[in-house]
């Protein structure tokens, strides 16, 4: 007989699952991912194509082939497709081979992904205890203590992968009751138990493992935790989504543009609270020191055009009371130079005859504008346009080699020379910069 726990959190997930076009199986030798096997085979018919994937790191010889042929036997057993890959890290440093193999999993995944789909992961009540207790021992905060969740995404390289956990409010004990019960079949994986110097085994294994002779409860009360901090996020980020529509600025660059003034109109906790909201759609978060230093750059004084400060590889510039987050680039790096269909614009034709070279801008340059009588030097037309500082930095000429005329700048537009070659339709020059990741 199926336990009632499948039911409940078949039916708490149902319209989220039910909504996508395919869902993907994590799947390993282990407990916890075959109990996840199961569970999805018995609702199959209510829920979109099921695949599996498993990747073999190659780390323990013949175990780790063992592991995965156990893997695949059990997907063809439930008769779902199964994706196998192999990798390897013959050269890579020892002490970063868990970050390594977690980012090499996670490509294949995405590589393996179709759109609009979910990868299933059993991710247990256990390793959210474990999660919750590493991330109290660094000091995080209310968005930290809400640990894993049961949808989040996930970025690796291009790829953004969308995460459900059904399993957060189960114990490993009650996957293993069940699983038992039910008669799955499982091969235990040993490392899980070697009490090394890896922070997650020395929690389990070491601090959990007292903790449960005092307090058996403990795993049930940390789950509840996260689910208040979770909540507890949640409402900060809406205060922060309203916030957030009174001082955002509209710019021409794809930045995240604050007005300074209207932040700080704010009160000091909305304040941060705003700014920790700011940075999270790039996956980045204000620790206290940061918070502080940037408080004092921008806040206790008067910020000046030279104002920075840098959060990974992102900054934050001040220019004429607003606050630029924008990703830093190599200013070394020259932009890629294409042509897209546009109104009142020379031909593709006219570009295609031309001896085109793309120059970034050095100082004293003059320009002569479509819109002016004559021509001025470079430098007045970029201030009178107001740019900030960076942006007049990131100036680029396209030249025609022959005469050395500039027909085009990225932040001015076409030359006046150009005027008796625009027609309705053209082709318009413009820029791509690859971002660093």
């Amino acid at each position: 007989m199926l336990p009632n726990w499948y039911f409940e959190i078949f039916n708490r997930y149902k319209r989220q699952l039910q909504s996508k076009n395919a869902l993907y199986l994590a799947l390993s030798a282990g407990v916890d991912s075959n109990t996840l096997l199961h569970w999805l085979s018995i609702f199959k018919d209510e829920l979109p194509p099921i695949s599996t994937i498993h990747v073999n790191h190659n780390w323990h010889g013949d175990y780790s082939h063992l592991w995965a042929n156990f893997a695949r036997k059990r997907a063809e057993f439930y008769g779902f497709q199964h994706h196998h890959y192999e990798v390897y890290f013959e050269d890579h440093d020892p002490n970063g081979l868990e970050a390594a193999g977690r980012k090499a999993r996670y490509l294949k995944f995405g590589e393996t992904m179709q759109e609009n789909s979910l990868l299933c992961v059993g991710h247990h009540r256990s390793d959210q205890a474990e999660t919750l207790m590493q991330r109290l021992l660094r000091s995080a905060g209310v968005r930290g203590l809400g640990a894993m969740r049961d949808f989040n995404k996930v970025e690796f390289g291009p790829h953004t992968i969308e995460l459900f956990r059904p399993f957060l409010s189960i114990s490993k004990k009650q996957l293993y009751e069940t699983a038992t019960k039910l008669e799955l079949p499982w091969l235990e994986d040993y490392t899980n138990h070697e009490a090394d110097d890896m922070e997650r085994n020395i929690i389990r294994n070491n601090l959990f493992k007292t903790m449960e002779e005092e307090f058996p409860k403990y795993e049930a009360a940390f789950y509840q935790v996260t689910q208040f901090m979770q909540e507890a996020d949640d409402l900060l980020q809406d205060i922060a989504g309203e916030d957030l529509t009174k001082v955002t600025a509209k710019n021409d660059y794809n930045d995240h543009v604050i007005q300074l003034s209207k932040l700080q109109e704010l009160s000091f906790l909305r304040q941060k609270n705003l700014l920790q909201a700011w940075i999270r759609p790039f996956n980045l978060i204000f620790t206290q020191k940061q918070l502080t230093e940037f408080f004092r750059v921008f806040i206790e004084q008067t910020p000046t055009h030279q104002s920075f400060f840098k959060l990974e590889n992102f900054g934050v510039f001040y220019f004429q009371d607003h606050l630029y987050l924008r990703r830093i680039s190599d200013t070394n790096i020259t932009p890629t130079l294409h042509f897209v269909n546009a109104t009142n614009c020379p031909p593709q034709i006219f570009w295609d005859q031309m001896n085109l070279a793309l120059v970034k801008r050095q100082g004293g340059e003059r320009f002569h504008p479509l819109n002016r009588d004559k021509s001025q030097l470079l430098r007045k037309l970029l201030q009178e346009k107001n740019l900030p500082l960076w942006e007049r930095d990131n100036c680029w000429l396209l030249q025609d080699q022959n005469s050395g005329d500039i027909l085009w700048i990225n932040h001015l537009g076409f030359s006046k020379k150009l005027q008796d070659q625009l027609q309705a339709e053209g082709a318009s020059p413009i820029l791509k910069t690859l971002n660093p990741q």
